[in-house]
């Protein structure tokens, strides 16, 4: 009896780590990207990956448009207007490119460091 309890405390112990966030690696939920930042500009999809506007590196890149991911729909963003259209990058498919009002403002997937 002890050592199945053993196993499925190791084992709970080894699922719960498999949820990355801030200093571990892997796609940050939106929750995650709030707790680190209360104020992020972000686009969640309706696959629940999440996209942050704001790292100087992502405007710093050569980027062209490719396919249309989606239309920006009420509650999917924090400051994009709805109707905003998203476009996944050619050369980084990880960036999304937002276009509206004849303005471009690029979004990188959230992932944990």
């Amino acid at each position: 009896m002890k050592v199945i309890f053993k196993m499925m405390l190791a084992s709970l112990c080894l699922l719960s780590a498999c949820s990355p966030g801030a200093g571990e690696g892997g796609r940050l939920n939106l929750k995650q990207v709030l707790t680190m930042n209360p104020d992020a500009d972000y686009v969640e999809l309706e696959n629940r990956d999440v996209y942050t506007h704001g790292a100087d590196w992502v405007n710093e890149k050569n980027l062209t448009k490719g396919k249309k991911i989606a239309e920006i729909e009420k509650g999917m963003a924090s400051e994009l207007p709805v109707g905003t259209i998203l476009y996944e990058s050619k050369e980084i498919p990880a960036i999304l490119l937002a276009e509206y009002d004849g303005k471009t403002k690029r979004y990188h997937l959230a992932m944990g460091e």
